[in-house]
């Protein structure tokens, strides 16, 4: 069998792969540092979906315990992004599996400030980019408040 070289390889993944959490956060390397970029096509977001905590979800105004679902579909707006992404960039909200990446809490972003609660992912990880509805309807196009009948 012939010897093969690293550098001739094609790339099919990122060489940085955050599809599964650590067993320790990341959190304590930011003591006393700034995040100011990242590399490769990593991707910092925060949390937008949340119930007013951490540990919640609000899905169509109803508040979901994280725990409850935790491969649920999560909404976060991207604070900062490596080089090396090519469809998402600084402020898009995007949609994307919250088990696909490395959670995050009280981190100091260069810029930006203290992100709360978020997650680094790598850009493949991405379903797709969001935009906030203006009006208040549901999938289906129909309003979702309810129709309330006159009593005959």
């Amino acid at each position: 069998m012939a010897n093969l070289s690293v550098d001739t390889l094609v790339t099919q993944k990122s060489l940085i792969d955050l599809s599964s959490t650590p067993r320790n956060s990341f959190n304590s390397v930011f003591i006393g540092y700034d995040l100011d970029s990242l590399l490769d096509d990593i991707i910092l977001t925060e949390f937008v979906d949340e119930g007013g905590t951490s540990n919640t979800i609000v899905r169509n105004g109803i508040v979901v315990p994280v725990n409850a679902d935790t491969q649920a579909w999560r909404i976060g707006k991207v604070i900062l992004c490596g080089l090396s992404c090519r469809k998402v960039q600084k402020g898009d909200l995007i949609c994307f599996p919250n088990n696909m990446g490395v959670p995050i809490a009280n981190i100091d972003v260069v810029g930006h400030g203290k992100v709360g609660h978020g997650i680094f992912l790598n850009e493949q990880r991405i379903f797709g980019i969001v935009k906030q509805r203006k009006s208040n309807t549901t999938d289906a196009g129909v309003s979702s408040k309810p129709k309330v009948r006159a009593a005959k």
